[in-house]
């Protein structure tokens, strides 16, 4: 990239919001504001299992942090109302401590839409 043609970011009260606005805003105009994180990786040895010899994981991820947990009925319930107020997939995921493919799938079981409707109104501010 020539120069420093990155936009700057708008202020956020939460991660929430900084998800929100990366939903529907391109990342790579942002990139060069946006902090440097260090992420932690494990890495292990896979016995028998799939095609590669190697498997990454997340250390404390808080997205996923009921990974293999089963659902219960009030994060379903949590589900079914966070969708029906166009909650972005993403969002709900954090607030349910799930990864937004595990939110997708279980929409999707339960037929619940998380299609969003008229989209850019979840980031508008009250008045």
């Amino acid at each position: 990239m020539t120069g420093n043609r990155s936009k700057n970011l708008p202020p956020f009260k939460s991660v929430d919001e900084l998800v929100a606005f990366f939903e529907i805003h391109d990342m790579g105009e942002y990139w060069e504001r946006l902090p440097e994180v260090e992420v932690e990786v494990t890495l292990r040895k896979k016995v028998g299992v799939g095609n590669s010899k190697w498997s990454s994981t997340k250390t404390q991820s808080a997205s996923s942090s009921n990974t293999g947990k089963r659902w219960t009925p009030t994060q379903v319930k949590q589900l079914r109302q966070l969708a029906s107020q166009n909650t972005p997939t993403r969002i709900i995921g954090l607030k349910l401590g799930r990864t937004e493919n595990a939110v997708r799938t279980k929409a999707s079981e339960k037929g619940v839409s998380l299609k969003l409707k008229n989209h850019p109104s979840y980031y508008r501010k009250k008045k």
